[in-house]
């Protein structure tokens, strides 16, 4: 079935000028990169002569983590008694990693597969809390992998600290809001003086109070932050196949956690799409601070990252091409136990 015309709404001027605007920054911070390396030949040389079998083990880790993801977010949609075939979840997740990838504005994936599945169910909350907390688990296993990383690298005295420090105090941080989101929940969003009881305070207090009782759901809690850390030691895999592929050995697996931190967290930056620039400046900065000398290798590293993760994207367009985005509006399908 083809996708139909009017799935996604288009921008209109203002967002489509910040979008270039973003656009336009994150492509900056890249070309400084490039501009900075001494030896641009060298920078091409690390590239074209990557190990391809290493970049496929690469690009397959990811895919498999697409299906750990979609396992992770049918957790919660069951949770939130959202019923739908696991083909239908997996198909909507890599159309959703295609739009994050390439439409990355108002029109991004998580939005895209919310209002997929709230108009076809009925309940833009429900589906909107599903999303979210797809994403929340993701960072929670993130954090938990990063602490437990920065741990083992401090207590094994290695000396290159600067990464396991940043990477202890931002695992930490997305720990703590965690916790505090799923012990307040409404109660965070106050008593309907600023955000209000009605309207759009009211959907976003539907949305929260779904979020906080999905969330601590035990059977969608414990399949959701399950399916979080498998989708975490995967993104770990990706990056150590890289690694391998430029025969970067001085970072070790423990070491290579808290890199995958940081630029995961760099991907957030609102500065430019999905962070471009930022997050491959971040991967810079950390392989130097374990010893990688050739700023062409670490740079290599942080755009074949960016390769391996645009042309994985890419499958999720021509899954919507001839697949197209629709949602069943009626499947009688019992959850998940």
């Amino acid at each position: 079935m083809a996708a139909a015309s009017g799935d996604v709404k288009k921008p209109g001027k203002g967002a489509l000028f910040k979008l270039l605007i973003r656009i336009a920054i994150g492509l900056a911070v890249v070309a400084i990169l490039i501009l900075r390396t001494p030896d641009r030949t060298a920078l091409r040389h690390a590239l074209t002569s990557a190990s391809k079998g290493w970049v496929v083990a690469a690009a397959l880790a990811l895919f498999c983590g697409i299906a750990v993801s979609a396992m992770r977010w049918r957790a919660y949609l069951d949770a939130l008694e959202i019923y739908l075939p696991f083909p239908t979840v997996l198909r909507l997740y890599f159309v959703g990693t295609f739009f994050n990838a390439f439409l990355p504005s108002g029109i991004g994936g998580d939005g895209y597969k919310a209002v997929r599945i709230g108009r076809a169910r009925g309940g833009m909350a429900q589906a909107f809390a599903s999303v979210f907390l797809d994403r929340f688990a993701g960072f929670v296993a993130l954090a938990g992998i990063g602490l437990l990383g920065a741990l083992i690298t401090i207590l094994s005295g290695q000396k290159h600290l600067k990464v396991a420090a940043i990477s202890t105090v931002l695992s930490a941080g997305m720990a703590l809001g965690a916790l505090i989101l799923l012990v307040l929940g409404e109660r965070l969003l106050g008593r309907g003086r600023v955000i209000k009881e009605h309207g759009i305070g009211g959907k976003l207090r539907e949305a929260v109070r779904a979020i906080h009782a999905a969330g601590r759901h035990p059977q969608a809690a414990a399949r959701g932050y399950l399916f979080g850390v498998v989708f975490q030691l995967f993104v770990l895999g990706y990056h150590l196949c890289v690694a391998r592929a430029l025969h970067i050995t001085q970072v070790s697996v423990v070491g290579m956690t808290g890199i995958v931190v940081i630029a995961s967290l760099a991907t957030i930056i609102p500065l430019s799409p999905g962070g471009l620039g930022f997050r491959e400046a971040a991967y810079v900065w950390a392989l130097g601070t374990f010893g990688v000398p050739l700023h062409s290798d670490k740079l290599a590293f942080a755009l074949l990252i960016l390769v391996v993760l645009l042309l994985t994207s890419a499958v999720g367009g021509l899954v919507y091409i001839i697949a197209g985005g629709d949602v069943p509006a009626d499947v009688e399908e019992a959850p998940v136990d």
